[in-house]
Formats: C-alpha cells, sequence, structure tokens
C-alpha cells in the first residue's frame, strides 16, 4: 500500500514539473502573453465581460499576427495589479480617481492610456490595418 501511494506522489510531482516546464517562451504559467518589446499592454479581469469583448475582436481579427500584445489579468495576479497602478499613476493618474477599472490598454511606444472595449478596438483597429 505504501509503494502504491508513494507512485502516485511520485507521478503527481513529475507531472507538476512537466507542466512548469512545458510552458512556452513567452507566455506566463497563466497564459498571458510577455514580450519584452510589447506594442501593446492589455490588463484585463478572467470574468470581465468588457475585456471578453476585446479578447474575442483580437481573435476574430488576428491581432497577435500583427502586434505583440502581452495580456495580464489583474483579478487573481497581484503582481499585474500593481503593474497596471504604477503604469495609470505615472502616465494617466486621471484614470485612478475612483479605482482603476478594465479593459485597461496602454500604449508603450507613446506612454498612453486607453481605457474600455470600444476605446480599445478602436485603438487596435488602427494598429492592425
Amino acid at each position: 500500500m505504501k509503494k502504491i501511494i508513494f507512485g502516485l506522489i511520485i507521478i503527481v510531482l513529475a507531472f507538476g514539473f512537466y507542466k512548469l516546464l512545458s510552458t512556452p517562451p513567452g507566455v506566463t504559467p497563466t497564459g498571458d502573453k510577455n514580450y519584452d518589446n510589447p506594442d501593446f499592454i492589455l490588463f484585463y479581469g478572467d470574468t470581465c465581460p468588457h475585456c471578453k469583448n476585446v479578447e474575442d475582436w483580437i481573435q476574430s481579427n488576428k491581432a497577435e499576427e500583427k502586434l505583440k500584445i502581452n495580456k495580464k489579468e489583474v483579478y487573481k495576479n497581484t503582481q499585474n495589479q500593481e503593474e497596471m497602478t504604477k503604469l495609470v499613476n505615472q502616465y494617466c493618474p486621471e484614470l485612478n480617481t475612483d479605482g482603476i477599472g478594465v479593459p485597461l490598454g496602454f500604449d508603450p511606444i507613446n506612454k498612453k492610456c486607453i481605457q474600455g472595449d470600444t476605446p480599445i478596438i478602436d485603438f487596435l483597429s488602427q494598429k492592425v490595418k
């Protein structure tokens, strides 16, 4: 019986290491993309319907084939929350009066924040032309 339990523990550990080490480069373990020099950064919440609108648009327009888009989930990932807050405080503090909403996009080239699904989709539409 002890051998069976020990064997199962080894299998579970081996699978865990495999999953950890098999994450492709440029993708975090949560599935968020992370380019060194992105064209756009999208901060999103995993259950946000407006964020889903942006994600659906990105997929249907194949925007990630034309742009390096970093995606950063902020509902569960405190490191991404902190990064988003720093960017907003530094480049667009007017958005942080009652808390920062998502989806929030950041254009690292022009140092510009874009908040809301429609403005982000409009911005990305211009970029992928």
